[in-house]
C-alpha cells in the first residue's frame, strides 16, 4: 500500500520492521484464549502478527481507507471497527481484554485514561513518544513527574519497557518512541474525579505550595503536613492520601 495519503491530524506512522513488531506484540504476552483490542490498527503491522497468537483482534481504526484495507486481508478472527477510539463502547467487550496501540501524540491522555477506568482489562502495551513515556513514569521529586505521572500510577503498575527508533516508521517521525506495559492493580482510589480534580489543581501551579493550590478544597489544618510542600514533593500515595482527607 504505497500510495496511501498519511493523515497527520491522525498521528499516522506506520511500523516496518519485522523484528519491532514481533518485539511489540511479546510485550502483551498474547495467549490464544486472549481477546485483544488494536487502538488504531493502520495497515495491520501489529494486526497480523496478533492474529496468529490470540483468538480475537479487534482492530479499531478512525481512517476510512485503512478500514477498507484491512477488511481485504485481515483473516476471519479479525474484527474490523471504524470508529474513533475515543467513542468506542467498551462495554460489548468482556473476558481476558489485553490492550495494543500506537497512541497519537494529541490524545494520548484521554485514551489511556479511558482505558485505565475500565476494570476489565488485564494488561496494555502502548507506544508513545518517548518523552510522554518518561514523564508517566517518573516519580515525585524529578521536573517530570505530574499530573500525568500520578493518575496513570495511582491507577496501574507502568513501565517503560523499551525505546522505539524513529527509523523503524514510514513516513518517519520527528521524535523517538517508546513502549509502555501496564498491569492492573488493586488501587486505593475510590472517588476517581474528586482524585482528579485534586491533583489536576495541585499541580495548576507548580512553584506554589499545597496551602496556595488547594486552597478551597482543603484547609491549611486539614493539610497539616502537606501544607508547605509542593505538589511534585508528594508521592502517588500521599496523593491518593490527599484526597481522602474529606
Amino acid at each position: 500500500m504505497t500510495k496511501h495519503t498519511f493523515r497527520k491530524k491522525w498521528g499516522q506512522n506506520f511500523l516496518q520492521d519485522p523484528n519491532i513488531i514481533r518485539k511489540i506484540v511479546a510485550q502483551l504476552d498474547p495467549q490464544p484464549h486472549d481477546i485483544v483490542i488494536e487502538i488504531g490498527s493502520g495497515q495491520g503491522a501489529l494486526t497480523f502478527e496478533l492474529a496468529k497468537q490470540v483468538n480475537t483482534v479487534h482492530a479499531v481504526e478512525i481512517d476510512p481507507i485503512l478500514v477498507d484495507y484491512l477488511n481485504e486481508r485481515a483473516p476471519e478472527n479479525v474484527n474490523v471497527i471504524h470508529q474513533d477510539i475515543l467513542e468506542l463502547d467498551l462495554h460489548q467487550f468482556s473476558g481476558d481484554v489485553k490492550i495494543i496501540g500506537n497512541l497519537p501524540y494529541n490524545i494520548t491522555s484521554p485514551i489511556m485514561f479511558k482505558f485505565l477506568d475500565w476494570p476489565v482489562w488485564s494488561k496494555m502495551v502502548f507506544m508513545t513518544q518517548r518523552e510522554v513515556a518518561q514523564r508517566i513514569t517518573s516519580i515525585h521529586g524529578n521536573k517530570t513527574y505530574g499530573r500525568l505521572s500520578v493518575m496513570t500510577q495511582a491507577l496501574s503498575d507502568v513501565e517503560l519497557s523499551f525505546t522505539v527508533p524513529k527509523t523503524v516508521f514510514f513516513p518517519q517521525p520527528d521524535v523517538t518512541s517508546a513502549i509502555l506495559t501496564f498491569e492492573p492493580i488493586s488501587t486505593s482510589v475510590t472517588d476517581l474525579d474528586h482524585f482528579s480534580h485534586v491533583v489536576k489543581q495541585a499541580f495548576g501551579q507548580r512553584r506554589k505550595t499545597l496551602r496556595n493550590t488547594l486552597k478551597g478544597l482543603f484547609s491549611a489544618d486539614e493539610l497539616g503536613d502537606f501544607s508547605g510542600k509542593r505538589a511534585e514533593e508528594l508521592s502517588v500515595q500521599d496523593f491518593i492520601t490527599l484526597s481522602t482527607l474529606k
